[in-house]
């Protein structure tokens, strides 16, 4: 009996041995964060995973680097999830620990980072400085441009000029004038376009600011309409045709000098191409008093004979032809005047029969000769014409009737 009672509890110990080298010990075999990176103030979810349920009086907790703190499941997973305020890499450390806060085997650690608080980015705002809607080929352009942005992070400027050229980019500094320089190397219509952008997360632009212009050889004219607008601006047509309305074509724009002419009509009106006018100037005497003079010394009653219509704020007279012009407000001005011979003589082109450029200038009767302004150097009683048969000028009497072109500018 004492050998089976011996031999029974030997077999007891070696089953007890076996059955405790068979349970399995808990651990975490797994920890995460999400995110991995986010702004201060984001709530970050710290998980652990455990290789088996948690044995009594156990618990997972996890340090972020201000004293334990208790993660909270069911059986092998657990979380835990805080706002992180502290910006920068951070390290988070998750163990098993008991009652008495003894850690019961191996720590694992992670890492995570924070980054500064996403602030609101507002976009900037770009002007430009009354940018010319005219352009002459290989000739510079330039447009100049003003930006500003509420976060004081404006980055730079960016300009597509429309053609076949790659969109050109400067840094910019917040309310400060930036220029743009650029070269067009063919005529026609084009609209660039620019916008602003800063330097935020994620960097914003500005709305567009666009320019729809024209480019035109050295020497050539645009229409212009009787709005006062340019060929393919505003309410004018690109190749609007001659008339009264105000979308119809009425005056011609030297691009070269920047002097507006006027295009005669054909209508029969105050600027019909067929009236002639005299060029009396207020130092002139009137006719009435040339007659009384002449009378005087002569004794010879010529005032009867004499066209009394023709005299310095008569109708028929180039003074009052101005003042009705500017009273009409032609082209959208008020400020017309008889050119001067130098600037009729820059609308000559020789080698054209007439000699001035029909395109744009369709007016030119049988009477090639026109006034100006300019007075003769010796005589009074004379005043400059120019002639656009022949490209040619010379003094003449102002009482002769000839051709008004009026200019501004």
């Amino acid at each position: 009996m004492k050998i089976t009672l011996l031999t029974f509890g030997l077999l007891f110990a070696i089953i007890s041995n076996v059955q405790a080298a068979t349970v399995t010990k808990t651990t975490i075999t797994k920890t995460s964060v999400t995110p991995t990176s986010a702004p201060a103030g984001t709530m970050f979810k710290f998980t652990a995973e455990l290789n088996a349920p948690l044995t009594t009086g156990n618990k997972v907790k996890i340090d972020l680097g201000k004293g334990l703190a208790s993660m909270t499941g069911t059986k092998t997973s657990y979380s835990l999830s805080r706002a992180i305020y502290t910006t920068g890499s951070q390290t988070y450390k998750v163990g098993i620990y008991n009652a008495k806060n003894v850690l019961q085997g191996i720590v694992k650690n992670g890492t995570y980072s924070v980054t500064s608080a996403t602030q609101l980015n507002h976009a900037p705002r770009l002007t430009s400085a009354n940018p010319n809607s005219v352009a002459t080929i290989n000739e510079n352009y330039t447009v100049t441009f003003n930006a500003h942005d509420t976060d004081g992070n404006l980055n730079s400027i960016t300009v597509d000029w429309g053609d076949s050229s790659a969109p050109e980019m400067l840094t910019a500094t917040d309310r400060q004038d930036l220029v743009f320089n650029h070269i067009y190397a063919t005529a026609g219509a084009f609209l660039w376009s620019a916008t602003a952008t800063d330097s935020g997360t994620p960097a914003l632009s500005s709305e567009k600011v666009t320019q729809a212009i024209t480019v035109v050889a050295a020497g050539n004219y645009t229409k212009v309409c009787n709005s006062g607008a340019l060929a393919g601006e505003e309410d004018c047509p690109v190749n609007p045709v001659l008339g009264n309305k105000p979308t119809d074509w009425a005056c011609t724009k030297d691009n070269d000098t920047g002097l507006i002419w006027e295009v005669k009509t054909t209508d029969g009106g105050l600027r019909d191409m067929n009236k002639d006018y005299a060029n009396y100037t207020a130092d002139y005497p009137t006719c009435t008093e040339f007659c009384h003079i002449v009378s005087t010394c002569t004794g010879l009653n010529i005032c009867e004979t004499v066209n009394m219509s023709k005299s310095f704020g008569d109708s028929a007279n180039a003074d009052s032809f101005v003042l009705n012009v500017n009273s009409q407000g032609l082209c959208g001005a008020s400020d017309w005047r008889l050119p001067t011979q130098d600037e009729l003589l820059g609308i000559v082109k020789l080698g054209n029969n007439p000699t001035i450029d029909t395109t744009y200038f369709p007016d030119i009767t049988e009477n090639y000769w026109f006034w100006s302004s300019s007075p003769s150097a010796s005589y009074n009683s004379y005043a400059r014409l120019v002639s656009f048969d022949n490209g040619d000028s010379r003094y003449y009497s102002k009482d002769s009737s000839n051709s008004v072109r009026l200019v501004r500018g």
